[in-house]
């Protein structure tokens, strides 16, 4: 490993959020094409792994193992060739969960999360470095009210191109995680992820318009090098000749068949739950294409989707399935 600078990014922090499937893990690849930075992620700090501080504002000794423990639990990206920082991330992730065990008893979660990014950075050789986490998205609040210097992208993807990617996510995946994949899938229960993520990026550029920049995953793929120049600037990251955005991203690479276009019960779900947020954003919508028989039939499916999946997300959200429905429609 090179002898590089000493980690530098107190000033500003830099983060990647957006919707899932929107393009996070392409531009974290595309932004570790320069040597000087260290992009990762998911650290999950600021949301699903947050422990809450103290009332004066600092951990103690039991919530940074705690944290400790939930990023070693982890394998943090990007993995692999191009752009990635380690073979399989588990190293990032023991570097990552030493470096919070170092820090002292009463230290802030900023000061543990600038330690956390610092260690990958040093770990990888750079010196600047970028946390990507797609749901932080929704914690914005409190990242502003701990970073007031954030300078944050928010990647999006239209609609119809999302519902395809999240539908077949799990296609390149092992026949078990494939199987627990489809059978989690419904079409209401995806636009209304789609309109969450729209949701909180309409509400958080509102509020803070200066610090967020907000990225279309299509529109850096039609002129890679003037949108990642743009990026630059608003990370404040040094110049570098960005001559290709990697398209890593991509639920569809590898898979033998091209995935069918959307169903006519897909597009109404999109249509009916994501289209006034959608149109806000000039993003296009597919074709209304409806039939009621099919459409009653998806509305009927929800409750066996419901009894079916409940000890599986149950797993993978502590609210469980009501809690992921209460958020989803707020």
């Amino acid at each position: 490993m090179n002898s590089v600078e000493a980690p530098q990014n107190s000033s500003p922090h830099r983060l990647i959020v957006g919707m899932p499937r929107g393009g996070t893990t392409a531009m974290m690849r595309a932004l570790n094409a320069d040597q000087r930075i260290a992009a990762f992620g998911e650290s999950l700090f600021w949301g699903r792994a947050w422990v809450e501080p103290l009332q004066g504002g600092g951990l103690n000794a039991t919530q940074l193992a705690r944290i400790a423990e939930l990023l070693r639990k982890k394998a943090l990206t990007p993995r692999g060739d191009p752009g990635g920082l380690s073979e399989n991330g588990r190293d990032l992730s023991a570097t990552a969960a030493d470096a919070v065990l170092a820090m002292p008893v009463g230290s802030q979660p900023v000061e543990v999360f600038e330690a956390i990014g610092d260690a990958i950075a040093k770990k990888a050789g750079r010196h600047i470095w970028v946390e990507k986490t797609p749901h932080h998205l929704q914690h914005l609040d409190r990242i502003f009210a701990a970073m007031p210097d954030a300078r944050v992208i928010v990647m999006l993807r239209s609609p119809a191109a999302f519902l395809r990617s999240y539908k077949h996510q799990g296609d390149r995946k092992s026949p078990e995680i494939k199987k627990v994949f489809h059978r989690l899938y419904h079409p209401m229960l995806a636009s209304l992820v789609c309109r969450r993520g729209l949701q909180e990026a309409i509400r958080s550029s509102k509020r803070w318009p200066d610090a967020l920049m907000m990225v279309r995953l299509e529109e850096v793929r039609e002129d890679p090098v003037g949108v990642m120049g743009r990026i630059r600037a608003h990370l404040d990251l040094p110049d570098f000749s960005d001559v290709q955005f990697e398209q890593a991203n991509s639920s569809f690479e590898g898979v033998a068949q091209k995935p069918s276009p959307l169903s006519p019960v897909e597009t109404t779900w999109l249509r009916l739950l994501v289209g006034r947020d959608a149109r806000r954003l000039e993003m296009p919508l597919p074709d209304r294409r409806i039939i009621p028989m099919r459409f009653l039939l998806s509305v009927a499916a929800l409750l066996p989707w419901a009894v079916r999946n409940w000890k599986t997300v149950s797993q993978l959200d502590q609210g469980g399935i009501r809690g992921m429905m209460r958020r989803w429609l707020r």
